[in-house]
């Protein structure tokens, strides 16, 4: 897959959303895995080194928080009332990471008590941590 739009991942996503196919699935972890870059929002804070990609509770378990585009980030660090995203400019921060070191960072998360990740939060998908190295074995063993 050449360069990805945000709209091919939407439709990737709409796809699996409405077929609930395995392949269709696997189509759109393929597209995620092969972007240049993953995207994380983080906390302002006053000192740019003590920020860290942010990892949030859900149903009672930490997820690490990605997006497939800055613009999803923004989105997202925008609609969280109160949640420390954005700084006095309106300015979500976002740090960008090559995807494979992200995969790396983000299956290293793991060891650290972090149950899984959530990909495009408003209108993505998730996955246990734990999974990860499974789901890249199966898009990858098509190539």
């Amino acid at each position: 897959m050449d360069q990805l739009t945000n709209n091919d991942i939407d439709s990737l996503l709409q796809k699996a959303k409405t077929s609930g196919d395995k392949e269709d699935l696997a189509t759109l972890w393929k597209a995620a895995l092969n972007l240049p870059q993953w995207h994380f929002i983080t906390k302002h804070t006053e000192k740019l080194e003590d920020r860290r990609p942010f990892i949030g509770v859900l149903d009672n378990q930490p997820w690490v928080f990605v997006f497939t585009d800055r613009q999803k980030a923004q989105e997202f660090g925008q609609s969280v009332k109160d949640g420390g995203f954005v700084d006095d400019k309106g300015s979500v921060m976002i740090i960008s990471m090559d995807t494979h070191r992200a995969i790396d960072y983000v299956t290293a998360l793991s060891s650290k008590g972090v149950f899984g990740v959530r990909i495009n939060e408003l209108n993505g998908w998730f996955s246990p941590i734990a999974n990860l190295p499974a789901i890249i074995n199966h898009v990858t063993a098509k190539d």
